[in-house]
């Protein structure tokens, strides 16, 4: 596909290989590049979002950081962290529609392939056949075995697909295009009688041919000119930019960035008002998948856990950047209203809890005051 698969070869090259001796080879057509680099983008944009969040655990109605809050938070399994692993989540949500996290010997894994074995609509899906890495679990795996992530029933990528077809052969058409108009041209000069001549086309063909091929394919070079020969530039062959890859690039991030709710300016790179576009990726991109989380650790830990106090929740409260500075004031009205103590101040901006009593303790200013109800209808001078 001319210049444009060799660019974006460097950037994600048809075949990488990961890992040790046994090497995984991922080959990726270039018709593909702008669809799979759109959805990578949004995908990392989303679970880097996830990994920053913080997922509380919860007993009693308390939060805890017990076993479950380091499986879910710090490791979830010998090799992976938790950004690693939410990853996993992400992408496959997003890719496939859905996310299997299989609980084995207290460890979690996200399944990269399984079947449904029996659906019971009363009693709940068993699934078989999950692997994991090189592993295949030869036993089933039963509601209580599992976590299944769904944000809804249509998986948007066969759609992001069946819109992209029209588009490959757009590319193509372009890099035809751009290639024609780039390439080099000239134009050879010979007399009349040689160029009907049979002896020189035999000439032309073994040798002039392939020294001017030579000679255009080199940096630097040679071309003798003969009695009889002119080599010289077309000046009618015209320059093309790369304006038209740039728009294609363009519309098709545009589309992914439409179908996971992300602004245009932050899955272009090009982000002028942050805080809008921030707020806006989070309430419409990132919100859904950290209730999808939510729903579905709960969703596991059943109802009896959940009327107890005993629970998960996603706090993605901490994805965005904080600068104690700007908000100071905001910090101080948090105390001075009583809604935060000094120690959950402390937690929400990633400062170590002091965990003395005062720090525990809430505080509230004079300026706020219980409503007498002798004032609610304007006090003693109220007639």
């Amino acid at each position: 596909m001319a210049w444009v698969n060799d660019f974006l070869e460097k950037l994600m090259p048809t075949k990488r290989k990961v890992g040790g001796s046994d090497s995984i080879v991922i080959d990726i057509p270039p018709d593909l590049y702008y669809m799979e680099l759109a959805l990578y983008t949004a995908s990392s944009l989303i679970s880097n979002a996830i990994s920053r969040s913080e997922i509380r655990t919860y007993e009693e109605n308390e939060p805890v950081k017990l076993e479950d809050y380091y499986l879910l938070n710090i490791s979830p399994n010998k090799n992976e962290t938790s950004s690693i692993f939410w990853h996993k989540v992400i992408n496959s949500v997003i890719r496939k529609g859905e996310a299997l996290v299989v609980e084995v010997h207290g460890e979690l894994f996200v399944a990269e392939s399984y079947v449904k074995q029996t659906e019971r609509i009363l009693y709940g899906d068993i699934y078989s056949g999950v692997c994991v890495g090189n592993l295949t679990f030869e036993r089933p795996f039963y509601p209580g075995d599992y976590y299944l992530f769904r944000l809804d029933n249509q998986c948007v990528k066969p759609l992001l697909d069946g819109m992209y077809s029209q588009y490959k052969s757009m590319i193509a058409s372009a890099a035809s295009s751009f290639k024609r108009s780039n390439g080099q041209k000239y134009r050879l000069k010979i007399e009349g009688v040689q160029a009907g001549d049979e002896e020189f086309n035999e000439i032309f063909e073994s040798y002039i041919k392939k020294q001017l091929e030579e000679y255009l394919k080199n940096e630097n070079a040679i071309y003798p000119e003969f009695a009889g020969y002119e080599l010289v530039e077309d000046s009618h062959s015209s320059n093309k930019t790369s304006d038209d890859f740039i728009k294609l690039k363009n519309d098709v991030f545009s589309t992914v960035a439409h179908a996971f709710h992300i602004p245009d300016s932050m899955m272009q790179g090009n982000i002028t008002n942050m805080s809008d576009v921030i707020s806006g990726f989070l309430t419409f991109g990132v919100d859904p998948y950290a209730d999808m989380i939510t729903e579905g650790l709960n969703k596991r830990a059943g109802i009896q856990n959940f009327i107890a106090g005993n629970f998960y929740q996603v706090d993605t409260g901490k994805i965005n950047h904080r600068d104690i500075f700007a908000i100071a004031d905001g910090i101080s009205n948090l105390i001075s209203s009583g809604t935060l103590c000094i120690d959950e101040v402390r937690e929400e901006i990633g400062r170590k809890p002091l965990c003395t009593d005062w720090s525990r303790q809430h505080y509230i200013t004079k300026n706020f005051e219980k409503i007498d109800a002798m004032n609610v209808g304007g006090g003693e001078n109220s007639e």
